[in-house]
């Protein structure tokens, strides 16, 4: 009986500010020019050994707030599909983004690609 108890300990080592924190922070000011003269496309593919291993071919990825990659899903690819498209063209967004998802099963493997194409968009600040 007495091994199957167990002990816990809390420790604080710090305390919280007191009072209210108030932050001046500026917005930013900024809007979107959208080229649509041209699309951009970029592509990603994954490969999923037993369910577990990934071998991927993208080792970088787009990641900045705002984007709507949906939840679940191939999340990485997307992103890997995303950083491809922007990769050399002159933009800073991915505008209208449309994604096609090819999956290919095996017995012991999963290959996932995604392809995605939109316009790009060049942020311009105020």
């Amino acid at each position: 009986m007495l091994l199957t108890q167990s002990c816990t300990q809390l420790t604080q080592s710090t305390k919280l500010a007191e009072g209210p924190v108030v932050l001046a922070i500026d917005t930013v000011r900024a809007h979107v020019d959208v080229d649509t003269t041209r699309s951009l496309i970029g592509m990603s593919s994954t490969t999923h050994i037993l369910g577990i291993i990934r071998v991927a071919s993208d080792n970088e990825f787009a990641d900045y707030p705002g984007i709507q990659l949906g939840f679940g899903g191939p999340i990485k690819e997307k992103k890997a599909a995303v950083y491809n498209a922007l990769e050399g063209a002159n933009a800073d967004v991915l505008v209208n983004p449309k994604y096609i998802v090819r999956e290919q099963r095996a017995f012991l493997f999963r290959k996932t690609t995604v392809q995605v194409a939109g316009f790009g968009g060049k942020l311009v600040f105020e």
